[in-house]
C-alpha cells in the first residue's frame, strides 16, 4: 500500500492555538503518506506512516517551512537504513516513498539473515501545530518507530519557524537570562517530581550531563507558558516515560522574551 492523502480542513487534534489576528501560519491541510503495510496475522512487514499538518498557502514562507517538515521526516526514516544503501539510492534524501523504499529493501535483507525474527518494521511521524503567533509558528513533531528489540522508540521534538522567513530557530533564542532561565526549570522539575532541593538527582536514578541539571532538548512556547519535554531516556529510565511540565509566563518575567513570541 502507498499512496498521499490530502485532508482539508482539518482541526486535527484540536490543540492547535491561535493567538492574535488570523494569519497564513494558521491555514493548513493534514497530508498523509503511507506506504508498505504489516500483516498482522503472520507478524512480518515494513510501513511507513508520515502524516504532517502543512501550510497551504503558495507563499515562500510556507514553502520553506512544508520543506524543512519533509526533510526532517526524510532524515528520520534514513535514519534506520545503512548508508550504503542510501548511496545507491540517491533519491532517499530527496523522497519520502525513496526513502521507504530503502528501509524496505533494508528489512528484507534482515528477513533473508533472520527469517524467523518476528516483527513488523515500522517508523510513523506526526507533526501538528502547537501555537500560530503573527510572528511564530511553533511545531509538534511525534516519532515512533520498531525495528526489532524489546520495545518501540518514540520521541517528540518541538520546532520554531519564523513567521517571515519560515526559517526554524532554536528555542534558546528567546531566552533572555539562560542562568536563571536553568535554575526555574530544575526547580519546576523538582516540584513535579516531588523532590527536595536537597534530593541529589542522581542518587535516585536520574540521568544528569557531567553531574548537572540541564533544561530538555525539546520545549515550546504555548499560550499559557512554556511547556517542558524530556524524551523516555534523556533524564530518566524508558520505564518512567516522558515527563513533562509547564512553567507560565507569570515566572518568567525578566527571563524569557515573551514580547518576541506573543
Amino acid at each position: 500500500m502507498s499512496g498521499v492523502i490530502f485532508l482539508a480542513g482539518c482541526n486535527l487534534s484540536g490543540k492547535k492555538e491561535v493567538t492574535g489576528e488570523e494569519n497564513t501560519l494558521t491555514h493548513g491541510n493534514l497530508v498523509v503518506r503511507e506506504f508498505g503495510s504489516c500483516d498482522t496475522t503472520k507478524n512480518q512487514g515494513v510501513s511507513v506512516s508520515v502524516s504532517l499538518w502543512e501550510l497551504t498557502d503558495s507563499s515562500k514562507v510556507a514553502e520553506t517551512i512544508n520543506g524543512i517538515l519533509t526533510e526532517k521526516s526524510i532524515e528520520r526514516i534514513n535514519s534506520y537504513s545503512d548508508s550504503a544503501s542510501i548511496a545507491a539510492n540517491p533519491g532517499a534524501k530527496n523522497s519520502v516513498k525513496d526513502a521507504f523504499v530503502v528501509f524496505q529493501k533494508n528489512y528484507n535483507d534482515f528477513k533473508k539473515e533472520f527469517a524467523d525474527a518476528p516483527g513488523c518494521w515500522r517508523v510513523e511521524l506526526a507533526g501538528d501545530t502547537v501555537i500560530a503567533t503573527q510572528k511564530w509558528l511553533f511545531y509538534q513533531l511525534d516519532h515512533y518507530a520498531f525495528t526489532g528489540g524489546a520495545h518501540p522508540n518514540s520521541f517528540r521534538s518541538y520546532h520554531a519557524f519564523d513567521g517571515k522567513t519560515g526559517e526554524e530557530k532554536q528555542m534558546k533564542t528567546f531566552v533572555a537570562d539562560s542562568v536563571a532561565f536553568l535554575k526555574l526549570v530544575e526547580g519546576s522539575f523538582r516540584k513535579e517530581e516531588k523532590l527536595a532541593d536537597t534530593t541529589n538527582l542522581e542518587e535516585v536514578g536520574y540521568f544528569l550531563s557531567n553531574h548537572q541539571f540541564f533544561v530538555p532538548a525539546n520545549y515550546v512556547f504555548t499560550r499559557d507558558g512554556i511547556l517542558f519535554y524530556y524524551n523516555p531516556y534523556e533524564i530518566a529510565a524508558y520505564a518512567r516515560g516522558a515527563i513533562q511540565f509547564t512553567i507560565p509566563y507569570s515566572e518568567l518575567k525578566g527571563i524569557v522574551k515573551k514580547e518576541d513570541i506573543l
